[in-house]
């Protein structure tokens, strides 16, 4: 059974928390809420494009984060364009972020954490720049 992609990232997290979690993923991430089935559960849909990339589920029996590599999700890594305005974008809201680079390649890096803690990693071609 060969594997073809990745389907979802999916966080469960206190309301108060997806909340957060929405709106870093939209406004930062620049996912959108989408349609989502109707699950007992409450919580969204961000979609990339036409997929619903990352699941937020609303469960208040988790704890918040715990240590600093985020309580569940090491890091979800993003393919992206727009580097300049993302690092712009970054600095405006206040959001700490690290840019690297990946050895060997032109793949620039930009790694910070949403408001749960998870590592997010948006990457860049450097010729994007």
């Amino acid at each position: 059974m060969p594997v073809h992609a990745l389907n979802h990232v999916n966080i469960r997290a206190p309301r108060a928390l997806v909340a957060e979690l929405k709106d870093f993923y939209e406004s930062v991430v620049g996912l959108r809420a989408g349609w989502r089935p109707p699950f007992q559960s409450t919580g969204y849909w961000l979609y990339l494009g036409d997929v619903p990339a990352v699941h937020l589920v609303d469960d208040d029996g988790v704890a918040a984060a715990t240590g600093a590599r985020g309580p569940i999700i090491d890091h979800v890594s993003f393919t992206c364009s727009g580097l300049a305005d993302a690092e712009a974008l970054l600095q405006s809201r206040g959001i700490a972020f690290r840019r690297t680079t990946v050895p060997g390649t032109a793949l620039v890096q930009l790694i910070m954490r949403d408001p749960a803690g998870n590592g997010v990693e948006l990457q860049f071609q450097s010729v994007d720049a």
